[in-house]
């Protein structure tokens, strides 16, 4: 607590201690006048590019001991201002201390002059802060811990008008209800953003924002009760517009806690019903006010239009690289390396700059030095293509001789029961290289083909990087858009305190592509374009997509386009097409340059992923993308930069992706919080189940993933958008083709202005009218084949599938096992997951169909709401049990996905009550009203349990309707009732129908099973219930 001021040694500034009166008073300064400021304190304002009426309002000079001219009273300013003891009789003598006071308004003392305020010392006459040893830049009144406030400066009438004006607000008849500027800020909810200094508070109400400046990042809320502080909490207003503006940084320490400041106070405002947005600036300006003097203030306004909300911000930041570079680069080609012998060494360069070719010396120098060398990738043809440039061989294809030296293998064979038999210990001091370490890390904690081995593979990974890194290995990360989360993670591995070697390639292509973005419905005008390409030459084309459910996927455009142009060679590559040996693209990715000019049209996914490179010159006319957000937009951009020849990019993107992870949200703790809050709910519910979820699962793996998981969920709730910006930082030249008018002219448009832009007459930068070059007929026919084609894929398939050959259990097992598996194959295996899945011999080609569109995770829950209820426990202890097993007592969180919870929320909201066939039901009624209200209560435990988002503005009949639809039910609407009057308009009526689809028969064989399953437990135990049965369980745990 600040106390005091006292003398400080000779050239050392005055401490803060006890204010010292020694002085004689007849050099003590005369008494001022309460807001005399004196020049050199007003320009240091003025230079902030603050009004000076602003100044004059808020500012004055302050010494530390004034005298009254006529009285000959002694005040001290200073130490009255900030609370410090006055010490009358000291003995050493000191400089006379010297600085301005600001402070505002307060809103808990009829908008009178607050007390409280900031006071900063003059260079020349510091004030020692003896906590941090060096002089105090600002200090704050010694109240007490907690006590700091905010500062509301006040304003002068011009400025008011000049808030006023930008919000589309009048102002004169507000004056007669408000008492100044700040109660009309508070009582219209006008926008306010947030600085932390009040130079910056001032510049922005210069400039006509709604300003409040704070003494620090953290000082919104109180750290120790985590609370708005009381003024805040006052203008936290629901549905008011919070932008928070903080300084710029490059000190990764700083950057940090702007992250965890800005996250804390942002969801604290959130929470309280404000939209809060985040204001980035730049650089190199550390202050808004040193951007705004130094740039102009339509910078500024820029950026406040551009201003992304609290979540997204907090997602991007995920994406950044803080750690401090060893090497810094601006080179159109890494070139050599010089790799230090041991340790981490991180890669951060563009796609297309040799990554990889930097490695084979590397490689070179490993194999004089007999060090054995590992390439880790998540994909098989990116893997095997790098391995094949560094001269290494691929797992599945190595000899029993082979690999001596080293070889390459995706991550998830990373355990000791795969292929490899991976045994970290054979790995001491060897080079281990994790190429697009960012997505083998993803893959490693989140990909599906991981799911059943995900402990091991984590878990052998960690044991790989601590016997490298103790045993003088090197470990190579290198990835174009290389972030701190991945370099975290590695770290985190070991118990080594590393420092990684660090070579960030600033470098950024100089040949822009020319890019046009459809802001479309669909891809369909996107295809008209393609036609016209195809005129003249070869088109590469990027999915994201490849199954035939997904309309514009890569079997569903091959066979639009085979329909379209039959003379056109067309070739598809996917995963399905890499690994049949019957097909063109099977093993492509080490001899794609020589292929890909055979075609005339190449459809290809993610499938041969990130590090392959197509180098052809003069062949493909353009490169088009249609992405329906399956992955995030960076994925979608490297897709689009696999070609790398600038020719034209035409693409097309989803508004919203689908797959979001977890919980959706975009901030990673909420995403980590929300999957271990749903384990737990679910443990609780098993009652005596023998699990530490705290000790038997990783935190480091499940905040990594959690970060991660944030980033792709950002990504995905705007993608298109996110798409966008992505192109623009790459410095890509961005078109966007849309049939919005008003979008492109900013205004109202006029039956000429539309007639300009269809003739192509009117044109306006940075956009282009679709009706200009595309014929909308022609498109909207294209829509209609491409869901025809998908309707007749859908079906051949599912026939396909049913008429399939069955196998056994062990044919199953085999052919999971194969790499290269045919058409036959594949359908064989799915149909025999149908089978155990529905527990039927019958798969019918409807009951394929039904399992593409989510069907079984509805049937599954709507048998165990309607069964006994020790057939769900039954379920999640198993389920439970098996990744116990897998992980040797070890779970991977992420993975866990129980239904115990989400059965006795469904019981706890009544929805069985729905479910009487015949019933009259209103949204007016009880339990419609009852469902809505809880569901408002618990929204974030239904945000947790089912993905389902619960705001007020949400119809009650909406609320039972999304429950209802997760077990694959509805209520039909069936008329609505006579209104007083006697017309029909009154309340809507529905009905519940009992599905007609099969599912009782299913439930019947499911009832078998678990019937039969529990009647096993129970002889085995001896139990007559399952309650007795956890007292077994309780008796074999103590008997042990």
């Amino acid at each position: 607590m600040v106390s005091s001021l006292r003398t400080a040694p000779a050239g050392a500034a005055s401490s803060i201690q006890t204010l010292n009166l020694s002085q004689t008073l007849s050099s003590s300064t005369p008494q001022t006048d309460p807001f005399f400021l004196d020049a050199d304190h007003e320009q240091e304002w003025r230079a902030s590019g603050v009004d000076p009426a602003i100044v004059g309002l808020n500012v004055r000079t302050l010494h530390d001991t004034e005298v009254d001219p006529c009285t000959r009273e002694v005040s001290y300013p200073i130490a009255q201002a900030l609370n410090w003891n006055i010490t009358r009789f000291g003995q050493q003598a000191r400089k006379t201390v010297r600085g301005w006071w600001v402070s505002g308004l307060d809103p808990f003392d009829n908008w009178q002059r607050m007390s409280w305020g900031r006071f900063k010392p003059d260079a020349d006459t510091p004030v020692l802060d003896r906590q941090k040893q060096k002089p105090a830049k600002y200090l704050s009144p010694s109240l007490g811990k907690g006590s700091s406030r905010l500062v509301l400066l006040a304003v002068p009438r011009h400025t008011w008008e000049q808030v006023a004006n930008r919000y589309g607000m009048n102002i004169q008849t507000a004056e007669q209800d408000c008492a100044n500027f700040w109660e009309w800020v508070w009582k219209t909810n006008i926008p306010i953003t947030i600085t932390e200094g009040e130079k910056k508070a001032g510049c922005l109400l210069s400039l006509g924002y709604a300003a409040i400046a704070l003494p620090g990042i953290f000082s919104g809320y109180r750290r120790e009760t985590r609370h708005l502080i009381a003024e805040l909490a006052f203008f936290a207003t629901e549905g008011r517009s919070v932008n928070i503006c903080f300084d710029y940084e490059t000190k990764p320490r700083t950057l940090k806690n702007i992250f965890l400041a800005i996250s804390r106070f942002g969801q604290l405002l959130t929470h309280s019903g404000c939209a809060v947005k985040v204001i980035t600036l730049p650089g190199p300006e550390k202050g808004v006010d040193d951007f705004v003097v130094a740039r102009h203030s339509t910078d500024f306004s820029n950026l406040y239009d551009t201003a992304i909300e609290l979540e997204f911000w907090q997602a991007s930041r995920l994406w950044s690289l803080t750690h401090v570079p060893s090497m810094t680069l601006n080179q159109s080609f890494l070139g050599k390396l010089s790799y230090p012998e041991s340790g981490l060494a991180c890669i951060k360069s563009a796609k297309g700059t040799g990554k990889t070719t930097a490695l084979e010396q590397l490689l070179q120098t490993a194999i004089t030095q007999n060090r054995k060398v590992l390439v880790i990738t998540h994909r098989i043809q990116l893997g095997k293509s790098i391995c094949q440039s560094l001269g290494l061989g691929w797992l599945e294809e190595l000899q029993e001789s082979q690999g001596v030296r080293g070889y390459g293998l995706c991550v998830d064979s990373l355990h000791p029961h795969s292929k490899a038999r991976f045994n970290p210990e054979e790995w001491e001091g060897a080079i281990v290289i994790l190429d697009e370490v960012e997505q083998v890390l993803w893959h490693a904690l989140n990909s599906a083909t991981c799911y059943t081995q995900r402990v091991k593979i984590l878990e052998t990974l960690k044991e790989l990087v601590e016997i490298v890194l103790s045993t003088g290995g090197l470990i190579v990360a290198q990835d174009a858009d290389l972030s701190d989360v991945s370099i975290d993670y590695l770290q985190g591995l070991s118990d080594l305190p590393i420092v990684p070697w660090l070579v960030v390639n600033d470098w950024k292509p100089d040949v822009a592509w020319d890019v046009s973005l459809y802001d479309t419905r669909n891809p369909s005008p996107l295809l008209t374009r393609m036609e016209q390409v195809l005129a003249t030459g070869a088109a590469f084309v990027c999915l994201d997509s490849q199954k035939v459910r997904g309309r514009w996927s890569s079997r569903n455009l091959e066979t639009y386009l085979k329909l379209q142009f039959p003379q056109k060679r067309i070739l598809r590559i996917d995963s399905e097409t890499v690994s049949d040996p019957h097909h063109a693209a099977y093993r492509i990715a080490d001899r794609i340059n020589d292929v890909v000019t055979q075609y005339d049209v190449v459809l290809a996914t993610p499938t041969i992923g990130t590090g392959v490179s197509i180098d052809v010159r003069g062949h493909f006319k353009a490169v088009f993308g249609i992405f329906q957000g399956v992955t995030p937009d960076c994925e979608s951009r490297q897709a689009l930069a696999r070609v790398r020849e600038a020719v034209p990019r035409y693409v097309w993107a989803a508004h919203f992706g689908h797959g979001k992870i977890g919980n959706g949200s975009c901030y990673y703790r909420d995403v980590a919080q929300s999957m271990t809050k749903a384990v737990r709910y679910n443990v609780s519910l098993l009652k005596d189940v023998d699990f530490d979820l705290d000790e038997q699962s990783d935190p480091i793996a499940l905040r990594t993933w959690a970060k991660m998981a944030a980033r792709v969920n950002a990504s995905l709730w705007r993608y298109r958008q996110e798409l966008r910006n992505g192109l623009l930082l790459e410095g890509h030249d961005v078109t966007t083709i849309t049939d919005d008018a008003e979008k492109i002219l900013g205004q109202p448009v006029t039956e000429q202005m539309h007639h300009d832009l269809t003739s192509g007459t009117l044109q306006v930068a940075g956009f282009e009218f679709l009706g200009w070059r595309h014929d909308a007929q022609a498109a909207e026919q294209i829509a209609q084949l491409v869901a025809a084609i998908r309707t007749r894929n859908q079906t051949a398939e599912a026939i396909a599938v049913s008429d399939s050959p069955e196998i056994t259990s062990e044919e199953y097992d085999e052919i999971k096992k194969q790499i290269n598996q045919s058409t036959q194959h594949r359908n064989s295996k799915y149909k025999h997951e149908l089978q155990k899945r529905y527990a039927t011999t019958n798969v019918t080609p409807e009951l394929k169909l039904k399992d593409d569109n989510g069907w079984y995770t509805q049937l599954r829950l709507h048998y165990y709401l309607t069964h006994d209820p020790d057939f769900v426990r039954l379920h999640d202890m198993q389920e439970l049990e098996e990744h116990l097993e897998r992980g040797n007592g070890k779970i991977a969180l992420q993975d866990v996905k129980l239904l115990t919870a989400q059965v006795e929320a469904l019981k706890l909201f009544r929805v069985l009550e729905f479910l009487t066939p015949g019933e009259k039901i209103r949204a007016t009624d009880e339990l419609v009203q009852f469902i809505a209200a809880q569901a408002l209560e618990c929204r974030e435990d239904i945000k947790t349990l089912f993905g389902i988002t619960v705001t007020k503005k949400q119809a009650p009949m909406a609320l039972s309707q999304a429950l209802l639809g997760k077990i694959g039910v509805k209520l039909t609407c069936t008329g609505r009732d006579v209104a007083a009057d006697g017309r029909r308009g009154g309340p809507r009526v529905y009905k519940y129908f009992p599905p007609q689809d099969g599912r009782n028969a299913i439930f019947a064989e499911w009832e078998k099973r678990d019937q039969s399953l529990l009647q096993t437990l129970m002889e085995v135990t001896g139990c007559s219930s399952f309650s007795e049965m956890d007292d077994w369980i309780q008796q074999a745990e103590d008997d042990t």
